[in-house]
């Protein structure tokens, strides 16, 4: 089963998966998010890690990331996986930038399953902003609406969490309760 976090910035994403996959037996914790070098690959790492110039090697390297995350899918088919963020955040931000690069990334979406089950961060767009202050207001309410509407239009079943009115504590608590249910239902 893989279970994902999502959300803006700033919203705890890393926070919670990696404290669930700390309390949550079984549970393992996966990073898919855009950073070579926060993520594990399973094949061609120190390759897909390496500083590239050249385009045509970036490409190779996208196309290497994405057998990496097919694996991680496949092997999350037979165990159970926490990821922060996954494929969709990556056409989110290209979507909410308004980068052509969106196409690339909805083309990957269509080769990788849909998570099991995403917990979707969200909270107040201004108390957010000042926790990192890397995104604007409108933006992080650009992508809680654009998250809300890929995760309705395609089925996934997801719950929201407000970081902002609940605390850490109180976030993983209402996650891992609703963990504990789907991985009992599996």
């Amino acid at each position: 089963m893989l279970i994902t976090i999502l959300g803006p910035d700033g919203t705890g994403k890393t926070t919670l998966a990696k404290g669930l996959a700390k309390d949550t037996k079984g549970l393992e914790y996966f990073y898919f998010g855009g950073s070579n070098e926060s993520r594990e690959y399973q094949f061609f790492e120190n390759f897909i890690k390496s500083d590239l110039k050249n385009i045509f090697l970036r490409v190779i390297r996208k196309f290497l990331r994405v057998i990496n995350d097919l694996y991680v899918y496949q092997i999350a088919k037979k165990s159970n996986f926490i990821s922060d963020r996954c494929p969709i955040d990556n056409y989110i931000i290209t979507k909410v930038q308004g980068r052509r690069i969106r196409f690339y990334y909805y083309f990957i979406l269509m080769l990788s399953p849909n998570p099991d089950c995403v917990i979707l961060l969200t909270g107040d767009a201004e108390v957010i902003y000042k926790r990192k202050e890397e995104l604007s207001v409108d933006e992080i309410n650009n992508y809680i609406k654009f998250y809300k509407k890929y995760l309705d239009a395609k089925g996934i079943n997801y719950m929201i969490v407000n970081t902002v009115e609940n605390d850490i504590d109180k976030t993983l608590k209402i996650a891992k309760n609703k963990l504990e249910f789907q991985l009992n239902e599996r």
